[in-house]
């Protein structure tokens, strides 16, 4: 077998023939597979399976302890407040508001004093800024997730 190639390999050193192993319906033969010969992988493919494995597992691990405290703490802020949209208020963002939140001085140099939830330190020019618009109902999340969740199982089917 070769080191490195795209293809998978007999016991015999050939291109594995998957038609050998498929009944006429494109199913699994167990049967078939037993007598012709088990799947050899050259080691690109072995090493390919375990880094991409490996990465995720380490992607996930790292998030989880090093941004774990506060995607916890986003979300529960998240899920305890609302927007001022929602409560039926409207706070313009004023010029004055912008440079405060900011960190430039004002013309009185007075910083903006935040109450609330405007008091979060996550509560940024960002945050300030969408809060301007309307929030997207919780259903269209939810229809999205689950339409793309039937694309992925008839596309993988």
């Amino acid at each position: 077998m070769p080191i490195l190639s795209a293809s998978v390999f007999d016991n015999t050193g050939k291109a594995y023939d998957v038609s050998r192993i498929l009944r006429a319906d494109f199913t699994f033969d167990a049967a078939a597979y037993q007598t012709y010969s088990l799947v050899f992988l050259p080691i690109t493919y072995v090493l390919s399976y375990a880094l991409q494995f490996a990465s995720l597992t380490a992607l996930l691990t790292h998030t989880c302890l090093w941004h774990g405290k506060d995607i916890l703490e986003q979300t529960r802020e998240s899920l305890r407040t609302e927007s001022p949209l929602t409560q039926g208020s409207y706070d313009p963002l004023s010029a004055r508001s912008t440079d405060a939140l900011l960190g430039n001085r004002a013309g009185d140099g007075s910083k903006l004093q935040l109450t609330g939830r405007k008091s979060s330190p996550y509560y940024d020019v960002h945050n300030r800024l969408s809060d301007r618009y309307p929030d997207v109902p919780m259903s269209w999340y939810l229809s999205t997730g689950f339409t793309m969740l039937v694309i992925g199982m008839f596309l993988v089917e």
